[in-house]
């Protein structure tokens, strides 16, 4: 009985041979899409979970309201990580990390980019439950000994082995590598690879008037209560850093009581570990990701999910309809229900299988390119992998199995005449196959719509003006040269006909500037704001091309300068006082400056955020700098700062990037959001119009006699192919219409993430209409023009 059923599954699929291949290319594409973004969410909600004790493991924040506006921040002062331990029973211990930025081996003449460099206290490696090579008993003792991710290791020296013990340079500072640690996986939030010692930042010194450090602690048992928990912290930050005495964090009751006004307060929480990779916090060196990214994918997937199943039922029905004859012959021998169900399920299973394993074969070719293409970073154990396909397939099977059952209960349980006759299971002009098709290509609509304004959304992000001039800047890390050698290089520069301007920053612009608190004149509550501070040089605003709005900028000569101020317009609004701020006081960091003039605003960070509060600060040759090349000098630029580097024999190597490359860094996320919907356009508008061409096929056939006898009747060509268009294009046009509004939702709110919106433009809807229906014309106009052009004679001869 069962070789029969295959038998018969067999010859139905060669005997239909265009159903059969449009099932399956619509099975085999869809499947592998949902296999790779199963893959991606997987990996993606798996961070952290990898480390053990992991469900006991936070991260501390500064979160709160400055000025009315919410502050979230992942840095803290060093203190707070014994202060906790010691006074908070929940908490058993805690470690702080430092990030260093990006670390340079020096070995010989040898220089080596590592990646990222952090101070970490001892315990960092028994914390995270990371493995480490060592000799001693504690890699970290010395502020000199130096643990080397394994990867570094196998990369500068060849092996573990060959690394321990080597003298290298890091900067001017010999270390000695002491250890070599397993490199983090993929999934983990931090990925260092030069790990130094905590002390070397002399935490102890710097007590609770800095937060720059990062403390993560670790909790006796995984369900605390989170919310006393973070009330307890804030407390005891409070008891012991509140010098000015406003906030009593010993005596504090309820939440209140550690708010310096409703507008302004700070309170010291905590973060799950494995909550870090989906948060958004300010000066965070964590691997994060946007959430909304996660679920669109998941929502895609649905969505492909629905239009390759609804693909498969419109082409079982079309299949079955064929059918009809043979099944009543079979209900007239004897064959019950359950049998003519079993054939269905059965054929319905084999091409479910046959599907999986060819997404299988198109997933593992397609995987690599396809990952590279998007800029993914998906690396799952092979356990991982197994598990993810083993869930999918099962899912895929079940979700079709359970949509198919219904038409096909439906077929056999018509009585045998109806079947031999071959009458339709549904009656009326709008069928079954009519609805599926409707739906089909609602759903590709729907996708298409989100792929042009979202591509619409990120150029307008990308290419908006940012109130300076981005081309042509060519910005290097220069921190490791000696500041004399520096300066040489850049009064060099400077002569050059080929450069414009050369300017100097602490921060590397483009790069989110750091936060302080700030008074206008005075040191009051009205008189704090919260700002981003940008200390640069002189030079910078010629650099960028900013335009003052009042007052002036820095000036070489005047040293006076250097405890001077120009504040954005932004930062001007939140002056409360009477008349103009130049010349008045402003205290940032415990540092009192005089404002000399007032910049134009510009968008000094990514334009998902609004413009921001900004204080500028006087700095003189600092180690990011930057050059303003004239119009196609590149080349040339390039070739000078070659021969500079010999002339003072720099062991760094010569490393720049453009700063237009620095804002494109920003939209990452958003750039492979675009490029997934346009392939995920495409495969859907691929599956809904193999799907048609396939029920176009099998109508077309259907009325073959119809068309011979009106050709011979004296219809032309043109004439046939409009009958048999017109229903097929009323069904995608009409499916359209039903998918725009439902778009436009989804994409406003979508844009409410921005602080910079593109418009949901009418000729966005126009142009997708357009792309659809042509696509659709396309697609059974070719089968409509052999069916016209066929022999009349041919025609009625048809069987």
């Amino acid at each position: 009985m069962k070789f029969y059923f295959l038998k018969t599954t067999s010859r139905n699929a060669l005997k239909n041979g265009t159903l059969s291949f449009a099932k399956l290319f619509g099975l085999s594409i869809s499947f592998a899409v949902i296999l790779f973004a199963a893959e991606y969410v997987y990996f993606e909600t798996s961070f952290d979970k990898c480390v053990p004790d992991h469900d006991r493991i936070y991260r501390c924040l500064m979160e709160g309201k400055l000025n009315g506006q919410e502050a979230s921040f992942a840095v803290t002062s060093p203190e707070e990580a014994k202060a906790i331990v010691s006074e908070i029973p929940e908490i058993s211990e805690a470690i702080r990390i430092l990030s260093r930025g990006n670390g340079t081996l020096k070995l010989n003449s040898e220089s080596y980019k590592c990646g990222n460099l952090y101070y970490a206290d001892p315990q960092f490696f028994s914390f995270f439950g990371i493995p480490v090579r060592t000799n001693l008993n504690d890699p970290l003792a010395s502020q000199n000994n130096l643990v080397i991710a394994k990867s570094v290791a196998e990369n500068c020296f060849g092996s573990v082995e060959a690394a321990l013990d080597k003298v290298v340079k890091i900067g001017s500072e010999d270390c000695i590598i002491t250890g070599v640690f397993d490199d983090l996986p993929k999934n983990f939030h931090l990925q260092p690879r030069l790990i130094q010692s905590l002390q070397k930042s002399s935490p102890d010194k710097v007590g609770w008037g800095s937060q720059n450090y990062f403390t993560y602690f670790k909790t006796n048992k995984p369900d605390v209560n989170i919310d006393e928990l973070n009330f307890k912290i804030s407390k005891t930050v409070y008891t012991h850093s509140d010098s000015d005495g406003k906030i009593n964090g010993a005596n504090a009751k309820k939440w209140d009581d550690l708010k310096y006004t409703p507008d302004i307060y700070v309170f010291y929480t905590s973060e799950p570990l494995t909550a870090i990779h989906f948060s958004k916090h300010k000066f965070d060196p964590a691997l994060t990701a946007n959430k909304l990214y996660v679920y669109g994918a998941v929502v895609l997937a649905i969505l492909i999910l629905l239009i390759s199943s609804i693909n498969f039922i419109n082409l079982t029905l079309a299949n079955i309809s064929t059918r009809l004859k043979d099944l009543g012959i079979m209900k007239t021998t004897g064959a019950k229900n359950k049998h003519i169900i079993r054939q269905f399920l059965i054929e319905s299973f084999v091409f479910l299988l046959v599907g999986f394993v060819l997404a299988l074969f198109i997933y593992q070719m397609a995987e690599r390119p396809l990952l590279q293409y998007l800029k993914f970073e998906v690396a799952l154990s092979t356990n991982g992998l197994i598990g993810t396909i083993a869930l999918v397939f099962i899912a895929l099977l079940l979700f079709n199995l359970a949509a198919i059952i219904v038409p096909v209960t439906l077929v056999s349980n018509k009585k045998i005449l109806k079947l031999i006759k071959g009458e339709k299971t549904v009656k009326g002009h709008f069928s079954v196959n009519d609805s599926l098709v409707f739906l089909q290509f609602v759903l590709s609509g729907l996708i298409i719509l989100s792929s042009l304004l979202v591509q619409k959304q990120i150029n307008f992000m990308v290419n908006r003006d940012r109130g300076y001039d981005s081309k042509n800047i060519m910005m290097l890390v220069m921190w490791d040269i000696h500041p004399e050698t520096r300066r040489s290089i850049i009064e060099e520069l400077k002569s050059q006909d080929a450069v414009k301007s050369v300017s100097t920053g602490s921060v590397y612009f483009g790069e989110d500037p750091g936060m302080n608190g700030a008074f206008f004149e005075s040191q009051e509550n009205q008189n704090y704001f919260q700002t981003s501070a940008l200390p640069v040089d002189d030079a910078f605003l010629n650099t960028f091309s900013l335009k003052m709005k009042e007052g002036r900028f820095f000036e070489r000569d005047k040293k006076t300068d250097f405890d001077a101020a120009v504040l954005n317009e932004t930062a001007l609004k939140k002056y409360n006082g009477k008349g103009s701020m130049i010349d008045k006081k402003l205290i940032v960091g415990g540092k009192i400056y005089n404002v000399i003039g007032i910049v134009q605003d510009f968008n000094f960070r990514s334009l998902h955020y609004p413009i921001q509060p900004l204080v500028i600060t006087h700095v003189d040759n600092v180690g990011n700098v930057f050059l303003k090349i004239r119009n196609d000098r590149i080349p040339e630029v390039v070739e000078i700062l070659n021969k500079l580097w010999k002339k003072y024999n720099l062991s760094i190597p010569l490393e720049y990037k453009f700063h237009d490359e620095v804002i494109v860094a920003h939209y990452i996320k958003d750039q492979q959001a675009k490029r997934l919907l346009f392939i995920l356009s495409l495969i859907s508008i691929l599956i809904a119009c193999v799907g048609l061409y396939a029920i176009s096929f099998f109508r077309i056939v259907k009325r073959t006699k119809e068309i011979g006898i009106r050709k011979v009747n004296g219809a032309s060509i043109i004439e046939v192919m409009a009958l048999l268009n017109i229903d097929f294009l009323k069904q995608v046009v009409f499916a359209f219409v039903i998918a725009c509004p439902i778009a436009w939702f989804i994409m406003h709110k979508w844009l409410q993430n921005f602080a910079y919106k593109t418009s949901l433009n009418w000729w966005v809807f126009a142009l997708a209409g357009g792309i659809i229906v042509l696509i659709a014309f396309f697609t059974v106009s070719w089968q409509s023009w052999r069916a016209a052009a066929r022999n009349p004679v041919e025609a009625l001869r048809y069987e």
